[in-house]
């Protein structure tokens, strides 16, 4: 039996959202895509509680779930063919809402059973989870709350060494968070929970492991969503009925898709070329790619209009995903002004959607016991309640209620705080 630490202070996980930077709708017929971890991440607080019970608060999506642990199915791995099946085991007990809350109980449920299968169960938690990733807008963010629950789980049971998080708890890590997302999604490819467990910027290719590309090359970037609903299902059905008719023509440009793909790998892990000349090849190869994948009929009006106010700067800007609407990312030089990007942000909201200035190639999953290495979490948390005055939310068995309460309605940018640096 793994024993679980009943003596434990509060901690806080944090694990990035992904974009996809190339290979988009290729990566499905065995091309290499490049993916990096966004500096937008979810955090999740988690406190212990005074009972044997557990509690999952995600704010940002309504869901606010007691559980009686034991009355959560064990699961060794055998009782299901497949981590979605895990439905059929949730008790009657628990309550399952529906619209995104529903995946989260169904992964917690899953995740919680097989992770605390052999261990003790006696000792409560509260995880409340905040997150700065928009939801459904192809980010990841189904990703980073599967890694940071993972996370949080298997920190509880003792699973993971005490300090930092090491690369045998990485692999860890992103083995449970897989599986998490298979509850969600079915067949997931496993680049977003790679990307949000080991961060920075993954080659992958459909079948092989994810390659870490071991970049110092950060991006700057300006996310823009244009909240402009599609269909990843519909989208890659479309590209598939065009092959079917075209092939040749077709895959000529996945393999295309798949050379922008290989260059970017060479770019990020370059040494010898100087910044100002990787910024113009970087540049160069976003409009190529965009170019090949408009040309798929992925692309959107909405996602036109982004790249024709951004290049109106000189700016280079390609959809980011399935297409079809959702995220357009645009390349910032470093040498380009806060303000500026502030004036483009501008510009783009004008049209009605919503821009994120952020950076790309950042650190993986973390678990925050103090704060720029002088605080605690625990004194950050008092601190931090203390000033957004946030009352007890009525939890008898959480004695950090409060904290759990402000915690839920915390501003963006205090919760940032916790960022890794």
């Amino acid at each position: 039996m793994v024993a679980v630490h009943r003596d434990w202070s509060p901690f806080v996980v944090s694990a990035p959202g992904k974009v996809i930077l190339f290979g988009e709708h290729a990566v499905v017929y065995g091309k290499a895509a490049i993916a990096g971890s966004l500096d937008m991440r979810a955090y999740a607080l988690v406190t212990p509680r005074t009972d044997s019970k557990a509690r999952m608060v995600l704010p940002d999506i309504g869901v606010d779930v007691l559980f009686d642990s034991h009355t959560l199915p064990l699961l060794s791995g055998t009782e299901l063919s497949h981590p979605s099946e895990v439905e059929a085991l949730v008790p009657s007990s628990i309550s399952i809402p529906e619209g995104p809350g529903r995946t989260a109980v169904l992964t917690f449920v899953y995740l919680y059973g097989c992770i605390f299968a052999e261990s003790d169960r006696t000792t409560g938690f509260t995880l409340c989870v905040r997150s700065l990733l928009p939801v459904g807008a192809g980010l990841g963010s189904s990703a980073a709350f599967n890694v940071a629950l993972s996370a949080t789980l298997l920190q509880l049971t003792g699973q993971l060494q005490e300090e930092g998080v090491s690369a045998s708890d990485r692999k860890l890590i992103n083995q449970w968070a897989f599986h998490g997302e298979q509850v969600a999604h079915g067949t997931p490819s496993g680049i977003d929970n790679s990307v949000a467990t080991y961060g920075g910027f993954l080659k992958y290719i459909k079948g092989e492991p994810s390659v870490n590309l071991e970049s110092t090359h950060a991006l700057r970037v300006l996310i823009t969503n244009t909240n402009v609903p599609k269909s990843t299902k519909a989208l890659v059905a479309g590209v598939r009925a065009l092959r079917d008719r075209y092939p040749s023509v077709v895959d000529g440009i996945l393999d295309s898709i798949d050379s922008v793909s290989t260059t970017a790998a060479t770019l990020f892990q370059s040494t010898s070329e100087a910044e100002e000349t990787l910024e113009q090849q970087m540049q160069d190869i976003i409009r190529i790619n965009h170019g090949l994948l408009s040309t798929l009929g992925v692309s959107h009006a909405s996602l036109e209009r982004v790249r024709e106010v951004t290049a109106a700067r000189n700016l280079a800007s390609k959809l980011t995903g399935a297409g079809g609407g959702g995220c357009a990312l645009t390349l910032i030089p470093n040498g380009m002004a806060s303000g500026d990007v502030d004036v483009v942000a501008r510009e783009l909201e004008g049209e009605g959607f919503h821009c994120y200035q952020t950076v790309v190639g950042g650190g993986g999953v973390a678990i925050a016991r103090n704060v720029d290495g002088k605080v605690t979490v625990e004194q950050w948390l008092a601190d931090t309640m203390e000033r957004h005055n946030s009352p007890a939310d009525g939890d008898d068995g959480n004695v950090y209620g409060r904290a759990v309460a402000g915690f839920a309605t915390l501003p963006a940018a205090a919760i940032a705080v916790l960022k890794p640096e």
